[in-house]
Parts: structure tokens; C-alpha cells; sequence
């Protein structure tokens, strides 16, 4: 598994170099917002499946955006699932994103799930890595080196609700359980990319983040297998929990790789609360 944390790293730093700190390379005026995105992700995504061509234990590689498994090396045992670029809309205003990824083992499913890491780039340019082994670990970038930081937990509750969807689309369960929420002095943090609001929960220490069905999405929004899986993953060994509302995020089977999910993940006190509303 070092091997495959040492290609994360290095994929890291260069989409951080390539995309984030040389993102005027790729905001060409005279390009549509959909080209420029197809640029975008097709540049990261050939730093990420060459990468992990240097690495014999994985066999291969699919991304959130097209789906499309590439064999990389069929003797390997490992399976990658990952999200190239979090919400590439918001590229051109200078924002944190993060990539995210997730190691199975043989098979694409929670059981098989075997480390989950995501990166954060930009003005936080950091990595977290977690496997059952070895806990989850938090590793921070300086002078184009990686050290790492003291390790962390969730508290039993948070403070912090971060909420994504259309307000008009909700159910009234989940409009009350998030008003009920603010009643009690929560602070709303919504960043609109997945992985910088998972890492806000985690280094806040607490708080619940919510994407829940909608009339629009009455399965959710949160793809399963790139995205709920290995952020539930991570929950789980910092002391918090993730479910889609009544079940367990890592419970739930995944028969097709664009299958959706609501999700609501955090700390236990608020997690809590969400089965008392929902149920």
C-alpha cells in the first residue's frame, strides 16, 4: 500500500503544479466552460493512470467523469476508483478543490475497500490517508515535501452544517432536521466540492454534512462507489459515521458503478439526530 500512497503523493503534486498553480493555462477565453473542463480532466487524468502504471499492485484505474475502467497492470490486486478533480467549475475563481481516492481490493465494493485518500489542493495543499492498518493519517506539504501531522478524531459533536441541494427540493423531514440544526447555533460551511467539505468536517472535529434526496434526485446525488464509500470510510475510523439517512453508507450494496446515494456523514451526536428525523 506505500506504493500506492507514494503514486497518490505524486499525483498530488502534479496537478498542484500543472492545474491549480498554473490554472491560466487552461481558462482559455475563446474555449467553452464544457472544453475547458474536458481539458482539465483529461490532463489529470493521465498524470493519475501514469502514476499508477509505475505501481505492479494495481490492476487498474476508473474516474468518477467517464467511467471507463483501463487495465493498468493485470497481475495487480488493486482496483482505483477516483474523482480527478472535485467540482472543476469552480477552478477559475481560485478556490480549494481535491481529488479523491479509493483502493479496493480484487472487487468494487465496501467489503473490498481498502484505504481511501484524498487531496486538497490550492491555498490548502494537504493529503489524508486512511486504511484500517494504520488509522488515518494527515500529511501537509512544505518546501514540495510531505510531512506529517498530528493524527485526529471526531468529538461526539460538532458545530458545523454544511448542507448542499436546493432548498425547494427538499423533503420536509430533512428541512427540519437542518432548521433544527441552525436553531441550536450551527454555522453554515457549504463549499460546493465533496472532499474540501469532508475535510472541513474532519479538521473542525465535528459537525454533519448532509446531501439528501430530492424531487429532482430521489436517489441522491453522492456516487457511491468514487465518492460515499471511501468518505465513509474515513468517518468510520475518526470516531464518526456516514449513512444515507437510515443505513450504513458501507452497508449499502453497490450493483452498478453509477449508482447514487443521499449521504449524510459527521459526528455521532448529529448522525444521531438524523435518524430521529428521517425515521
Amino acid at each position: 500500500m506505500i506504493e500506492v500512497f507514494n503514486a497518490v503523493s505524486n499525483i498530488a503534486v502534479h496537478i498542484e503544479k500543472d492545474v491549480f498553480q498554473s490554472c491560466t493555462d487552461f481558462l482559455d477565453t475563446t474555449k467553452s466552460d464544457e472544453a475547458i473542463h474536458h481539458d482539465v480532466y483529461e490532463h489529470c487524468r493521465r498524470i493519475i493512470e501514469s502514476e499508477f502504471e509505475k505501481v505492479k499492485s494495481v490492476k487498474g484505474a476508473m474516474g468518477k467523469d467517464k467511467k471507463q475502467f483501463c487495465t493498468i497492470n493485470s497481475e495487480g490486486k488493486y482496483l482505483v476508483s477516483y474523482v480527478a478533480v472535485d467540482n472543476i467549475e469552480l477552478l477559475d475563481v481560485d478556490f480549494s478543490l481535491g481529488s479523491m481516492f479509493a483502493i479496493y481490493e480484487n472487487e468494487f465494493n465496501a467489503a473490498s475497500l481498502k484505504a481511501s485518500i484524498y487531496i486538497t489542493y490550492g491555498p490548502t495543499f494537504q493529503v489524508v490517508f486512511a486504511s484500517k492498518e494504520e488509522g488515518v493519517k494527515f500529511f501537509s506539504y512544505k518546501h514540495g515535501e510531505l510531512v506529517q501531522k498530528d493524527s485526529f478524531a471526531l468529538e461526539q459533536k460538532g458545530k458545523i452544517n454544511s448542507t448542499s441541494g436546493i432548498q425547494s427540493q427538499w423533503s420536509p423531514k430533512h428541512k427540519a432536521l437542518i432548521k433544527s440544526f441552525f436553531d441550536e447555533g450551527y454555522r453554515l460551511r457549504f463549499s460546493d466540492s465533496l472532499t474540501l467539505d469532508t475535510h472541513q468536517i474532519l479538521f473542525k472535529k465535528g459537525g454533519i454534512y448532509s446531501s439528501p434526496a430530492a424531487t429532482s434526485h430521489p436517489n441522491g446525488i453522492v456516487e457511491l462507489l468514487f465518492e460515499a464509500y471511501p468518505i465513509a470510510f474515513i468517518m468510520e475510523l475518526v470516531n464518526g459515521e456516514a449513512i444515507d439517512g437510515e443505513q450504513r453508507i458501507l452497508d449499502i450494496e453497490c450493483t452498478e458503478f453509477h449508482q447514487k446515494t443521499p449521504i449524510y456523514f459527521g459526528s455521532k451526536y448529529e448522525i444521531q439526530r438524523v435518524r430521529e428525523f428521517l425515521k
